[in-house]
C-alpha cells in the first residue's frame, strides 16, 4: 500500500498547486479586467501588452518576437477567458512540470515522457473545446439578436442602438462581444473596425454575411432591416439543418465513443480482476510499448470517425 502512497498524495499535491496557481492567476486578471471593461480592443490590447501590470512581461516579450503572442490573445478571447497569454503560457508550464514529476514517481522516465506530452498538449485541447463551446452558444443565439437589431432599425433608431439593444437584452456570450463593439466605438474606434473586431473575435459565416452588410448599408445606404431579417431567416434554416444532420449521425458518434472507451474499461477490468495477467503490461518496456501504441492507434481512430460524421454546409 506504501508503494502507491507516495505518487497518490504527490499527484494530489500537484493537482492542488495547479489549483491555487490557476486561482491566482484568474483572480489577478479580474482585477486588471474590471478596469479595462469599458475601453475599446485596441486599448485593451495595449494595456495587454505593454508590460504594465503583467506579472509576467519577458514571457510576453518572448511570444511577441516568435511571433505567437497575437495567436494565443485571440484563441483566449474566444475562449471568453481574460488571462493574458503570458499567464496561459507559465500555467501550462506549470502543468507541464508537475505532471512529469507525477508520471516520474509513478512510471518512471516513459510516464514522465507522457506527462509532459499530455501537459504540453492538454491546455490548448480545452481551449479549443471552450472557444467550440462558446461559438456554437453565440451562433445559437445570433438569430435572435439579428432580429432585435432589425427590429431596433424599424423603430427608427441607428445600428449603435440597435448594437446596445442586443447588449442590454442578449445574454453572453452575444451580449459580452456586442458590449466590446460598442465600448470601441465608445472610446473612438471607427464603427466599421469594431465590428470587424467583433467578426474576428466570433468567426462564423453567418456573422460575416451580417458585418459585411452593415458595413455596405454604412457606405451606400439602404434598407439594412430587411437585410438582417433575411440573415436571421436563413440562419435559423442551418441551425435546423444542422440539428438533422446531427440526429443522423448520433449511431456513428456513439459508436466512436464506445470503440474508444472500451479497451480502457477492460483494461482496468482485467487489472482489477487479474493483477498478475496484466503486469507485463505495465511493468515491462515491451509492455509500455504497445500501450503508447494503442493509444496512439486509438486516437487516430477517433479523428477519423470524427472526421467522416462532419459535413460542411
Amino acid at each position: 500500500m506504501s508503494v502507491w502512497l507516495i505518487p497518490a498524495v504527490a499527484f494530489a499535491a500537484a493537482a492542488l498547486v495547479v489549483a491555487l496557481l490557476l486561482y491566482a492567476f484568474t483572480v489577478g486578471q479580474r482585477r486588471v479586467g474590471r478596469r479595462i471593461e469599458n475601453m475599446g480592443n485596441d486599448a485593451a490590447k495595449d494595456n495587454k501588452t505593454a508590460g504594465r501590470g503583467d506579472p509576467f512581461p519577458t514571457i510576453t516579450s518572448l511570444l511577441e518576437r516568435r511571433g505567437q503572442h497575437s495567436a494565443i490573445e485571440v484563441a483566449l478571447e474566444r475562449a471568453g477567458l481574460n488571462w493574458r497569454p503570458s499567464e496561459f503560457v507559465v500555467a501550462d508550464g506549470g502543468l507541464i512540470v508537475l505532471l512529469a514529476a507525477a508520471g516520474w514517481l509513478v512510471w518512471g522516465a516513459l510516464g514522465a515522457a507522457a506527462a509532459v506530452v499530455v501537459g504540453a498538449l492538454a491546455p490548448f485541447a480545452v481551449l479549443k473545446v471552450l472557444e467550440a463551446r462558446r461559438l456554437r452558444e453565440f451562433e445559437r443565439q445570433l438569430p435572435d439578436a439579428l432580429m432585435l437589431i432589425a427590429s431596433t432599425l424599424r423603430s427608427g433608431y441607428g445600428i449603435l442602438r440597435a448594437i446596445q439593444a442586443v447588449r442590454d437584452e442578449m445574454a453572453p456570450p452575444i451580449s459580452i462581444e456586442f458590449a466590446k463593439t460598442l465600448d470601441e466605438t465608445n472610446v473612438g474606434a471607427p464603427t466599421a473596425e469594431a465590428l470587424a473586431h467583433l467578426a474576428r473575435r466570433a468567426p462564423l459565416p453567418d456573422l460575416d454575411i451580417a458585418v459585411t452588410a452593415i458595413l455596405i448599408q454604412l457606405d451606400v445606404g439602404g434598407n439594412l432591416a430587411e437585410v438582417m431579417e433575411i440573415v436571421a431567416r436563413t440562419v435559423r434554416e442551418r441551425q435546423r439543418i444542422r440539428a438533422e444532420v446531427n440526429t443522423l449521425t448520433a449511431e456513428g458518434r456513439l459508436s466512436g465513443v464506445i470503440l474508444f472507451i472500451l479497451p480502457l474499461a477492460m483494461a482496468g477490468v482485467l487489472t482489477f480482476l487479474n493483477p498478475a495477467y496484466m503486469s507485463a503490461l505495465f511493468k515491462t518496456s515491451f509492455g509500455h510499448m504497445l500501450m503508447v501504441l494503442g493509444g496512439a492507434l486509438m486516437i487516430v481512430g477517433g479523428l477519423v470517425i470524427n472526421r467522416m460524421l462532419q459535413l460542411d454546409f
